[in-house]
Parts: C-alpha cells; sequence; structure tokens
C-alpha cells in the first residue's frame, strides 16, 4: 500500500507510451505520452536510456528530475525507483516503477516484487507487440503502409451497407500508374518502390473521415468515395491525377509520374465492393 506502480512502454522511436498508471492523475500520463528517453529524463526515461535500474531517493533534489519536478508537485510522489523491462534481446521495451510519499530507497520486498514483475511485463509487452505485427501484416501494405485488399474489403463491405440504410450513392475510384514497369526497368525496384511510396503519401492527402484507400497489387490503388455523385467523382479524380502528374526526384532523377483512373458508381454500376472493383477496374482500363 506504500507504493504506486507504474507501467511505461517504450515505443521504436525511444518514446515513452504509458501502459498502467492508476494511482497517478491522468494528466501526468498525458504529459508523460511521447517523451523521450534520455540521460537526464527522470527515473523511467533515464532507466530506459542507461538500460539499468535508476533509484531517485528524493524528487525534489535530484537533477533528474529537473524537467519533471513541476509536473509531478501536487502528485504527493517524493521518491521514485524505475526499472527497465527488456525485450528478449535485452533492448528496453518499457519501464517499471515504484513511486513512493516520502524520500526512501526501496525495501527488500519491492525488490523482490519487481523481480517478479519485470518478467510478467517483458512477456505481456512483447506479446501485444507480436500481435500488433501479425495484424500488420496481415492487413496492411508492407510497403506503403497502406490497408491491403483483404482489409479493405471488408471495411469497404461495411460502408456500403451504411451508405445502402442512409439511401446515399459513394464512388469507387481504381487508379493505376502509367508505364511504372518502365520504371523499374531502367532504374529499378528500388526506385519503383520509392516511386509507390510517394504516389501512396500523395493519395491520403486531402482524405475525409469516411473515405477509404488501399494498394490492391503492384502500381494499383483504389479509393472508397462515401457519400459522393458522379460529378464529385470526376472532380476528385482530376485532384488526384493533378496530385501524382508533380515532379519528384527519385535517385537522382526527375520523373513526373501519370496515372489512368476508372470510376464505379454505388449503387448504379454494382451494389458490392467485388462488383464495384470490377467495374472499376473495366473503367480504368478503358481509359488508360
Amino acid at each position: 500500500p506504500e507504493v504506486t506502480a507504474t507501467i511505461l512502454a517504450v515505443d521504436a522511436q525511444g518514446l515513452l507510451r504509458p501502459l498502467a498508471a492508476p494511482g497517478l492523475p491522468s494528466s501526468i500520463n498525458d504529459a508523460l505520452d511521447g517523451v523521450p528517453i534520455g540521460p537526464r529524463a527522470g527515473s523511467c526515461g533515464t532507466a530506459a536510456f542507461r538500460n539499468e535500474p535508476v533509484v531517485v531517493t528524493d524528487i525534489a533534489s535530484d537533477p533528474l528530475w529537473d524537467d519533471y519536478r513541476d509536473l509531478f508537485a501536487d502528485s504527493g510522489m517524493r521518491a521514485c525507483w524505475s526499472s527497465p523491462i527488456r525485450g528478449h534481446r535485452g533492448q528496453p521495451i518499457g519501464t517499471f516503477a515504484f513511486y513512493y510519499r516520502e524520500p526512501r530507497t526501496p525495501a527488500a520486498l519491492h525488490r523482490r516484487l519487481v523481480d517478479a514483475c519485470l518478467h510478467l511485463c517483458a512477456v505481456a509487452i512483447e506479446r501485444d507487440s507480436t500481435h500488433q505485427r501479425i495484424h500488420q501484416l496481415a492487413f496492411f501494405d508492407v510497403l506503403t503502409g497502406l490497408p491491403n485488399r483483404a482489409l479493405f474489403r471488408s471495411s469497404a463491405q461495411r460502408a456500403l451497407a451504411e451508405l445502402h440504410r442512409e439511401d446515399r450513392t459513394g464512388a469507387l475510384l481504381f487508379m493505376d500508374l502509367d508505364r511504372f514497369k518502365q520504371v523499374n526497368e531502367t532504374q529499378g525496384h528500388a526506385a519503383g518502390d520509392a516511386l509507390l511510396c510517394e504516389v501512396a503519401k500523395r493519395l491520403t492527402q486531402g482524405l475525409r473521415a469516411r473515405d477509404l484507400i488501399a494498394r490492391l497489387s503492384s502500381d494499383e490503388f483504389v479509393l472508397l468515395l462515401p457519400e459522393c455523385s458522379s460529378e464529385q467523382a470526376v472532380q476528385r479524380a482530376h485532384r488526384v491525377l493533378n496530385a501524382i502528374a508533380q515532379p519528384l526526384e527519385i535517385l537522382g532523377q526527375t520523373h513526373v509520374p501519370h496515372a489512368s483512373i476508372g470510376i464505379a458508381m454505388f449503387p448504379n454500376d454494382g451494389d458490392t465492393i467485388d462488383t464495384l472493383l470490377r467495374h472499376a477496374d473495366q473503367a480504368m482500363h478503358q481509359a488508360k
């Protein structure tokens, strides 16, 4: 009862992410979210940076807390002992900390508790990370980070069902890059990958909250635009083509990409995502 426990994760960028801190005010958790680890980042940020335990017996005077003392001023916490949670390769993936309401060092019981908890925390954090990685590989394109065909189909089916209930229209834009194969053949696949990543970035700009986007395969991308008329779909397609056609430099060479877009309207051109995809693909080839 004399301790307050917190668990923070350390993400791939070396930033702290609160996972559990029921005894601390939510304002402190919010302030700590995204704080970089470092040599003077309080007890937890420093423990993760050093990859070794850090005992601060008096928060009020320890220089490691200079940048965080005011944040904890009203919390009643006066001492903090933080230990790194290490992954299977020994790298810090989080921190487990005990806070005290008086200046002190951890007791023997507290040390035994932490020894037991560190392993459990490591197992939990790595398992969660593995689940997230599996989900990422299953539903997102590895190269561009966009949703893949599987995720797009499931999301689009829900979106179309909602449009049907609301008796609204929607548009499916099927886009294919022109002469993409030439980029791969003349400059190599690294240049082609860079082009695809830039195209994905440009396609995501200006997306509305309900719009869906995906990379289907190779140089094929698709956009589902709910609550969109045919006239609006054509205007949106022109904006996409103009955005794609802006020059960019890849491996020292300037490219001016071009694309072709086919449009299928819901529900006139199909009331299922598979039908819309097929018709938009046909329209795209007609445009090309």
